[in-house]
């Protein structure tokens, strides 16, 4: 009986070990494989550069930066022996010792305080296992473990560990954390410093030196100690690392720089590269952004969007304070924030906690700015107090963290309650009292950094006797607010075609939507441009007169059925100043930007050749077809707007923006050369440009038979499909070079000549061309217009459509923006002249008759025109216009 047991025991022992086995050989099957460090595929982050090589951001979905083994320094590899597994040279692959340890502390807890993996058996659960918690996935990690260790060395090994693991903070492996903690690189790194790197892989979030500076300190003194005993360090070096300050920074937010330009080529990437590459392998992106440009585009919509929500009125105060108490803790509140955000460093001390930030200022600003504090600076906007409101002097004092400033009447006279019904000028407030109180919560601009008021330096002998406060004693500041209204800019080199700039909204973070390249927005006016410039290639010039005058178009059936009730349509176009002025030349109405007239041009050239002039602009938003289009009740993007006013710059070349000039992989090897923006809108813009270059190449095969070109001609009447004006020999030529010069010579006029809507355009300071652009209740206003350099549409709205504010026009809202922009653009570049192609000849012509001038002519203007078309004949008399011209007769 006992033999039989014996043999049962022996049996059931067999069968167990070759069920272990078994099982032990189904997991190892099923291990992936790692034979060489070669083998090894991070996650690696991919960096954007702007054309001058600075770094504008990154794309990831892991944000790390491999470095060799060799180059990360040996007391670091220590520390995270120390801290992790100080046998790591001597076992293989796994440590029993140490599992059973963690095993009993576990036991005795009750939970799990310890962990028993080995660095080898940590690389393989980040590296090629899930971090699932069953018995099968502890059991393949062993497995994997030991298998490493068969065909990797020790220090391949440590050198996937070290470049896998997450630090928090968005960092992987140790180059990456040592950027993002420490803004150095692993080599430059210190043993304090090094020690508070290895204590964080066991819990990144509470061990954090950026959010739980005490903890990482308890941490950073642990490894330290085991550095200590087990012989990496001695004693000494250990506490002295200890007692050592460590300095910290926050994250570097490359948001700030370019957010909608990076969120552009990210997209345009990932359709062209895919996904995984574009996050995950590491790529160097060179973009044609110019980093100086974008933040000055940044800031003029900033400021710009500003001054205008500022018109439409003030929205009040962010909460009122009462109580002295209350104010002092929000003042103090207020001075955390503004010194946080002043500086990213942090420094953590021996006892764990952060030191005080103690900005301060340097000598010269000591003495250029004796009143501000460190952490305030001029044009920042900041959070104050009102303390007191003195209708008798118009000013508003008010109390921001360490000092106090002013604010003068004449500053917020905008400060009316909303109404866009209103003008902004014409219902300005008298009193500071009428919008603020004491104890408002405000946002105020620094504007000055001592207080001065013109007005009150001119009426002081009109003041009141009592005693003011020295004003000397008080910043200068303006009432603020955060405007609602949105607003978009993009920028092109006029020579290499780059994208330079690109603002598609107001903040990046409230929404993603870019409106430069997204949003089609009803153009108003700036379409004039391209229905003029259309006339010219059907025998108008700019000295062509056009009859300024009431018209009434109608449509549909009759006017009164049986019942009175007509479905007829009546439209009747009218100018802005709802005035009419009889005969006004071409280039004048342009300039002017004259309803009527434009209404006649197009209904004479054939609304059809307009579309399809504007298509050949590269225009493909869809158009209205009908008289309409003239006035730009089509919703078009600023992106195909701004591209159509480039190309007249361009003396008709077709401008292709440059968002890449190419992507190279880790390795340095080219991936993509140069992409455009149009690539991002291939499907909208390919069939146009394909049927058009079908065209072009029949236009140039039929040019051989002349009499074939004139009966087609005859044949399709205006609307040619094979139009000489449109088709050369360079497929790039989308326009006569001519009728381009002489486009951009009438835009010139809109800012040059007095009663031009784009006159404020002359600040700028260099030749500039352009068109301002409004549309019916204000909804919408845009500039856009070019320099021989440099080319530049802005638009201004509202996301839901409503009005801008009575008279907010594009001249007002979108000009001043085009203008702070290319002034910044513009610095350090030559001074240039538009190029005058073959076929120009320039005249005298009197700007009343458009015939030559002559000793009669009030004035005389300097004009182009396409050879051929110039006036011949002098005018006699200067032509006047009849009163009765200047009525709307209906009215």
């Amino acid at each position: 009986m006992l033999k039989k047991i014996l043999l049962f025991c022996v049996a059931l022992g067999l069968v167990g070990i070759l069920g272990v086995y078994l099982i032990i050989q189904s997991v190892r099957s099923g291990l992936p494989q790692l034979i060489t460090v070669k083998d090894y595929q991070p996650l690696l982050v991919s960096q954007v550069y702007d054309r001058n090589n600075k770094k504008i951001g990154e794309f990831f979905r892991e944000r790390r930066t491999l470095v060799p083994y060799e180059k990360i320094p040996k007391n670091l590899v220590n520390a995270f022996l120390a801290a992790e597994d100080d046998q790591f040279f001597s076992h293989k692959g796994i440590n029993p010792q140490a599992i059973f340890r963690a095993a009993l502390a576990n036991l005795r807890a009750g939970r799990s305080v310890q962990g028993g993996s080995t660095i080898t058996q940590q690389v393989a659960k980040t590296l090629l296992l899930s971090s699932e918690k069953t018995l099968t996935r502890k059991l393949r990690d062993i497995l994997l473990a030991i298998e490493m260790e068969k065909n990797l060395s020790k220090e391949d090994i440590l050198f996937l560990y070290l470049n896998q693991i997450y630090f928090g903070q968005g960092a992987y492996g140790v180059e990456q954390a040592a950027q993002t903690y420490y803004r150095k690189p692993v080599s430059k790194l210190t043993l304090s410093e090094m020690a508070i790197l290895a204590g964080l892989p066991q819990a990144p979030s509470r061990y954090s030196p950026v959010s739980n500076p005490l903890r990482a300190k308890e941490r950073q003194i642990y490894v330290l100690r085991r550095m200590a005993d087990v012989g990496y360090v001695s004693k000494e070096e250990s506490e002295a690392a200890i007692k050592e300050p460590v300095k910290v920074y926050v994250r570097e937010n490359y948001e700030e720089y370019a957010p909608f330009y990076l969120e552009t080529v990210r997209q345009l990437l990932v359709n062209q590269l895919g996904e995984d590459m574009v996050l995950d392998k590491g790529l160097k992106i060179y973009t044609s952004l110019d980093l100086t440009k974008q933040m000055a585009a940044q800031d003029s919509v900033k400021e710009g969007l500003k001054s205008l929500d500022k018109r439409q009125g003030y929205r009040g105060p962010s909460k009122n304070l009462s109580d002295e108490d209350a104010i002092e803790e929000f003042l103090k509140e207020n001075q955390k924030k503004l010194i946080s955000d002043f500086t990213p460093e942090r420094t953590i001390l021996p006892d764990g906690k952060f030191a005080d930030i103690v900005p301060v200022k340097s000598a010269q600003d000591e003495k250029l700015h004796p009143l501000l504090p460190p952490y305030i600076k001029l044009k920042d906007t900041v959070n104050g107090v009102v303390e007191k409101v003195d209708d008798a002097l118009g000013l508003v004092y008010v109390k921001l963290p360490e000092t106090r400033g002013v604010i003068d009447i004449e500053t917020m006279t905008w400060a009316r309650k909303p109404d866009s019904e209103a003008r902004y000028d014409l219902a300005a407030i008298k009193k500071p009292s009428e919008a603020l109180k004491k104890g408002d919560v405000i946002l105020v601009k620094v504007v000055a950094d001592q207080f001065n008021s013109n007005r009150l330096a001119s009426k002081k002998k009109g003041l009141p006797t009592a005693a003011a406060p020295d004003l000397s004693k008080f910043i200068g500041l303006e009432l603020d607010q955060e405007p609602l209204v949105e607003g978009a800019l993009i920028s092109f080199d006029q020579e290499n075609q780059d994208v330079l700039a690109m603002v598609g909204g107001s903040n990046f973070a409230k929404s993603e939507f870019n409106r430069a390249i997204q949003a089609p927005r009803q153009t108003g006016s700036a379409f004039k441009a391209i229905v003029y410039a259309s006339a010219l290639e059907k025998g108008y010039t700019p000295a062509t007169p056009i009859m300024d005058a009431p018209i009434v178009y109608e449509e549909g059936g009759a006017a009164d059925d049986a019942e009175g009730q007509g479905d007829m349509k009546v439209w009747k176009p009218s100018n802005h100043s709802k005035s009419f002025g009889g005969d006004i030349l071409f280039r004048n109405a342009l300039v002017k930007s004259l309803n009527i007239p434009t209404v006649k041009i197009i209904e004479d050239v054939g609304v059809p050749w307009s579309m399809e002039y504007a298509r050949r602009l590269g225009i493909y938003s869809p158009l209205n077809p009908d008289f309409t289009l003239a006035l730009g009740s089509s919703s078009v993007t600023l992106y195909e707007m701004t591209k159509a006013f480039a190309e007249f710059g361009r003396l008709g070349k077709r401008l292709s923006p440059l968002l890449i000039h190419k992507v190279d992989d880790a390795n340095g090897k080219n991936l993509l050369k140069t992409v455009s923006l149009d690539a991002r809108f291939d499907k909208e813009i390919k069939a146009i440009n394909d049927g058009f270059e079908e065209r072009r190449k029949a236009f140039l095969e039929a040019m051989n038979d002349p009499a074939k070109v004139e009966e087609m001609k005859k044949k399709e009447g205006k609307n040619a499909k094979l139009d000489p004006s449109i088709f050369f020999q360079d497929a790039d030529q989308l326009i006569r070079p001519s009728t381009a010069y002489v486009m951009t010579t009438l835009l010139k006029g809109v800012v040059e000549d007095a009663g031009g809507t784009g006159g404020r355009a002359r600040a700028v300071g260099r030749e500039v061309a352009g068109k301002t652009g409004s549309t019916n209740n204000y909804f919408d206003a845009w500039f856009i217009g070019y320099s021989p350099q440099i080319s530049t549409g802005v638009w201004v709205g509202f996301d839901k459509e409503k009005s801008l504010g009575k008279g907010e026009v594009g001249g007002r809202s979108a000009l001043p923006i085009w203008v702070d922009y290319m002034k910044a653009a513009h610095e350090g570049l030559p001074q240039m002249t538009f190029p005058v192609p073959d076929g120009i000849v320039f005249a005298n012509i009197d700007s009343e008759t458009g015939k030559l001038a002559s000793a009669s002519t009030k004035k005389i203007i300097r004009q182009a025109f396409v050879e051929g078309t110039e006036p011949t004949a002098a005018s006699n008399k200067a032509e006047e216009a009849t009163d009765f011209y200047k009525q709307d007769l209906s009215e």
